[in-house]
């Protein structure tokens, strides 16, 4: 595995007039706990929009090693914010991942993986900065497009990705075929 602190430059934002908040790299000494923390109480919110999801607890540490090692290998980031020392969020980007999909053209993209604001500290503007501090680094690094993926029922951040400048470009559909009669059949 790599050394995050090698492929990531160390940065600090403070954002003073969104509450005093401080916005910087991830450190895993520092940040892996807090970052454990925001992962669970996203993944039990999401839960809430789709009970299939697994709890929270039982994915936590290798979903944030997979974090990580993506982070190594398509020169990712991830940015913490801090409002007194207490975690409020953090943001997951990965700079350079190529399309798989042939009728993309291998396109170049970067795409945002997490964005994860803490309950308590929704609507103070910590995800539209978290936003603007993945792009700032993923301009840095020469990205063009930038995309992410949201549960459709999430209204709330569906309407923060809008309002900071995203638009749909695929929308996946869902069947549950065990409660639904297919006709023809």
């Amino acid at each position: 595995m790599c050394d995050l602190a090698l492929v990531q430059p160390k940065g600090v934002h403070h954002l003073f007039g969104v509450r005093d908040m401080l916005i910087r790299d991830y450190d895993d000494e520092l940040d892996r706990n807090n970052i454990r923390v925001c992962l669970i109480e996203l993944q039990e919110f999401e839960r809430r929009i789709d009970p299939r999801m697994p709890p929270g607890e039982e994915i936590a540490d290798a979903y944030i090693a997979e974090m990580k090692q993506n982070c190594c290998e398509y020169l990712g980031k991830i940015f913490v914010a801090y409002d007194n020392g207490e975690i409020a969020g953090y943001v997951t980007l990965l700079s350079k991942l190529t399309s798989d999909d042939i009728d993309d053209g291998n396109l170049e993209h970067g795409l945002i993986t997490d964005l994860v604001v803490r309950k308590m500290y929704r609507g103070h503007g910590i995800g539209r900065s978290l936003i603007s501090a993945a792009e700032t680094f993923a301009k840095a690094n020469n990205v063009r497009w930038l995309r992410l993926s949201v549960l459709a029922r999430n209204t709330v951040a569906r309407n923060l990705y809008t309002s900071s400048g995203f638009s749909e470009l695929y929308v996946d559909y869902e069947k549950d075929l065990n409660n639904h009669s297919i006709s023809g059949v």
